[in-house]
């Protein structure tokens, strides 16, 4: 695992570590949103100016003309303001905490505390981000300057911007799970709740216990199903701690395949 930018302890004394998105790849979304919004944007005033234009060859009286010319054009302008305020709070309140720029880039938006970003942290992020990119300089610098790399809208929000973790997707095939831990459909719903760190937190020691001693092993094992038996209010039930993490993994990698 690379070295942790940032780091979260559990009250069962377990260390989530999260990486922080980087200037560079956040520079990066920023401009594949920004050409996607302009573009967008820029459409909708060819499809202004396109009707504006059929109108005036039309036989209608002047008032009539001037009418429709203008309610296209407010029109257009209402669309594009839609677009360029609504753009991230839409798309990182439905793809959890993701543009298209972001999900690109590799990576997503956050709570401070690891968990999926709300759609109140969405807004208030994003409302600032006329602030943070009205005043570059001012905006720039506190990202620059702020060790977790936040922006003014994620101090309001307390939100953080990490980057994914695809690297640990791609191990899905070197863990060994066993059959009977595949839960059946239904059965941990609340998987959901798993922030991308807690689902590589499992995914790493599933993939390196094997190599682990024979006194880390069981010791780790047991300290990580107590922290996700108590995140998903789930009640011990006799089987080993491994068997219960198998189950988690599981589920957690079916829903990603249905959504």
């Amino acid at each position: 695992m690379s070295q942790p930018d940032y780091l979260i302890s559990t009250p069962e004394n377990v260390d989530l570590h999260l990486e922080l998105a980087g200037l560079g790849n956040r520079v990066l979304a920023v401009i594949i949103d920004t050409t996607i919004t302009f573009v967008t944007i820029l459409i909708i005033f060819v499809a202004c100016a396109s009707i504006t234009h059929v109108v005036t060859k039309l036989s209608l009286s002047t008032t009539t003309r001037a009418f429709i010319t203008y309610t296209v054009l407010g029109l257009s302008i209402l669309a594009a303001m839609v677009v360029n305020f609504g753009y991230h709070i839409f798309f990182e309140g439905t793809w959890r905490g993701q543009s298209p720029g972001k999900k690109i880039a590799g990576i997503r938006v956050v709570e401070q505390n690891g968990q999926p970003v709300g759609w109140a942290s969405v807004i208030i992020r994003n409302l600032l981000r006329v602030i943070d990119t009205g005043l570059a300089m001012v905006g720039l610098l506190v990202l620059v300057a702020d060790r977790n790399e936040r922006r003014i809208g994620d101090f309001a929000a307390g939100t953080l911007v990490i980057r994914e973790r695809g690297q640990a997707l791609s191990l899905k095939s070197k863990v060994t799970v066993h059959g009977s831990a595949v839960p059946a459909t239904g059965s941990f719903v609340a998987v959901g709740r798993l922030t991308p760190a807690e689902y590589e937190l499992i995914l790493s020691f599933l993939e390196r216990r094997q190599r682990m001693s024979r006194t880390q092993r069981p010791l780790l094992a047991k300290k990580l199903e107590n922290h996700f038996r108590a995140k998903l209010e789930q009640q011990a039930d006799g089987h080993p701690p491994e068997r219960f993490l198998e189950s988690v993994y599981a589920a957690y990698n079916a829903r990603a395949d249905v959504t």
